[in-house]
């Protein structure tokens, strides 16, 4: 499914792209800059939007004939800053102000093409505000983390989980910033610690690193975590990418479990959680699911953890699992203005993408994460931990 959307996503930015490289190039001529100048902006536009994704499939493609035993990444400073970056600004410039620069245009037609250089002054002046607008929000929000505090039941002595997903570890969100916000948890003084997975972006040089930062966890359970699509992610070789952070993690008391139950005492109450492997990489199928869930139905209260939760999962766990926690979205990482508003675009593939819902007696709650997954920075979607009390 992701890509479908990757593609999807090229064809519009090729669209907008276009459009709007000619939009700028007649609002030049109308302030009489040379020809030779605006053959440069257009080049130096396609460049920005295409030269990464180009740079990303060659280099992969090479790698794979050479054998490699990971992908080539550009989470570093020159990789990130030099090529992700300016393509994601470039992109978000084009896709935010393409709306706007319609509507200049079709006003343009409206009014019989009058207003001399009115109109390449309105177009210049919105893509100039996003311009501006958008790495200056990019940098006021910058490692920006919410703490959501939920209170499920209003029984005594709650039962205390923090909730954390997609650290996504790399040079990015280094093992500094991940102990920053561990700190934060434990802080907290929770009963356990469950993880929606993700915990490197790519890369094996991560792996040791963030199994050592998670385990400054603390907790009087311990840490609890699925798999995220990225624990697939640190070599070519799937199966090892899994085995090797899942040793590392239970080398430092972090266990990450793939379609397994564990039990629970608090309170004189027996919780039940289900620990379910379903991402992009593996979706366990739905006989499974159902066994599991069947397997904690006498259970006092019951709690599924996954990676990702979508249209499919929700059927099947709806009304027979009190709570699930699930990741993966990253409350839409990177939201472009649509108009006038922020849109998130991980309701494309699910509606699920941030907070707290109810769906019939079941709760959901989606956290936004910590880290960054394709380009090195959030965009009106801050990160977030969340810390539920409990009271079955």
């Amino acid at each position: 499914m992701w890509f479908v959307f990757v593609t999807a996503g090229l064809v519009l930015v090729g669209i907008a792209g276009t459009y709007t490289a000619r939009r700028i190039a007649t609002a030049l001529r109308e302030f009489g800059v040379r020809e030779q100048r605006i053959r440069l902006m257009r080049w130096l536009i396609h460049w920005l939007l295409f030269g990464y994704p180009l740079v990303m499939i060659v280099a992969i493609v090479i790698s794979l004939l050479l054998g490699s035993e990971s992908f080539p990444r550009f989470d570093g400073l020159l990789g990130g800053w030099l090529l992700a970056f300016p393509f994601a600004w470039a992109v978000l410039v084009v896709v935010q102000s393409l709306p706007w620069l319609v509507a200049i245009d079709l006003v343009h037609v409206i009014a019989r093409r009058r207003g001399g250089r009115t109109r390449p002054m309105a177009m210049l002046a919105v893509i100039a505000a996003f311009a501006i607008y958008t790495p200056v929000r990019i940098a006021v929000e910058h490692e920006r983390l919410r703490i959501r505090h939920h209170q499920i039941g209003s029984g005594a002595a709650p039962f205390r989980i923090a909730f954390i997903a997609d650290i996504q570890q790399d040079a990015h969100t280094d093992a500094d910033r991940a102990r920053e916000v561990y700190a934060l948890v434990n802080a907290n003084r929770p009963d356990i610690v469950l993880s929606g997975g993700d915990w490197i972006n790519a890369g094996p040089e991560y792996i040791q690193s963030a199994a050592q930062a998670a385990g400054t966890l603390s907790s009087r359970l311990g840490t609890f975590s699925v798999r995220g699509d990225h624990e697939h992610f640190a070599y070519v070789d799937q199966e090892r990418s899994v085995a090797e952070i899942e040793q590392a993690m239970k080398s430092h008391g972090i266990a990450i479990l793939n379609n397994e139950v564990r039990w629970f005492d608090h309170a004189g109450k027996r919780i039940a959680v289900v620990f379910l492997n379903y991402n992009y990489i593996h979706r366990t199928d739905a006989a499974t699911i159902a066994m599991l869930v069947a397997s904690v139905a006498h259970a006092d209260y019951r709690i599924a953890v996954t990676h990702q939760f979508d249209a499919r999962l929700a059927a099947l766990l709806e009304n027979k699992i009190d709570l699930v926690l699930a990741g993966h979205t990253h409350g839409g990482q990177v939201n472009p203005v649509a108009g006038l508003v922020h849109v998130n675009l991980a309701r494309l593939e699910t509606k699920y993408v941030d907070g707290r819902y109810q769906l019939g007696n079941t709760t959901i709650i989606v956290t936004a994460g910590v880290g960054y997954s394709i380009v090195p920075f959030r965009y009106a979607a801050p990160g977030s931990i969340e810390l539920i009390e409990l009271s079955p």
